[in-house]
């Protein structure tokens, strides 16, 4: 083989190699999902959207179920029950300090965005209110997650990180 081959192929093995590295390090700088918890005080319900990046979602599908997809032309009923189970497991609100039940909505896909929708039917009204969220700590340790509570012009947003993910909230 000629020595300008052997320049190509390795020049162009560098420059694939730049090209993956370049995807795989800036497919987006930072890791955040953003939780709105809504309280209609005449209901006594909750409403509850979360958003996260379908690619951080989908490494942790991919992590438990390898080959599923998270998309919306995949396993949608699977990807749901999987999409529950995670979102019980790590996010949880505590009203007057009892754990409550979310009630599953549905999902839906935003661009590069997968919002979950939850609902939460109260037995009394809130005098306290308290988030842990631990979405996707267990994957990204810079993972920030955000929780927006809104009681008619009443609005709180808090910042919670790996090691501080839980805040309370007084309501009057």
């Amino acid at each position: 083989m000629s020595s300008l081959f052997l320049i190509k192929k390795a020049l162009l093995l560098l420059i694939a190699f730049i090209q993956f590295e370049n995807i795989k390090f800036f497919s987006h700088d930072y890791y955040v999902s953003t939780t709105q918890v809504d309280y209609l005080s005449e209901k006594n319900i909750l409403q509850i959207t979360i958003r996260m990046f379908i690619d951080d979602f989908e490494i942790m599908v991919q992590e438990n179920n390898s080959g599923l997809k998270v998309d919306p032309d995949s396993s949608s009923q699977e990807i749901n029950k999987i999409l529950d189970q995670y979102v019980i497991e790590k996010f949880k609100i505590f009203v007057n300090q009892q754990l409550v039940i979310f009630n599953f909505i549905g999902k839906e896909y935003k661009t590069d965005l997968i919002q979950i929708y939850y609902e939460v039917d109260l037995i009394e009204p809130i005098k306290i209110i308290t988030f842990e969220n631990n979405l996707l700590f267990d994957f990204f340790d810079d993972q920030q997650n955000i929780v927006h509570f809104k009681k008619n012009k009443f609005r709180k947003s808090f910042l919670l990180i790996k090691n501080n993910s839980k805040t309370t909230l007084l309501i009057k």
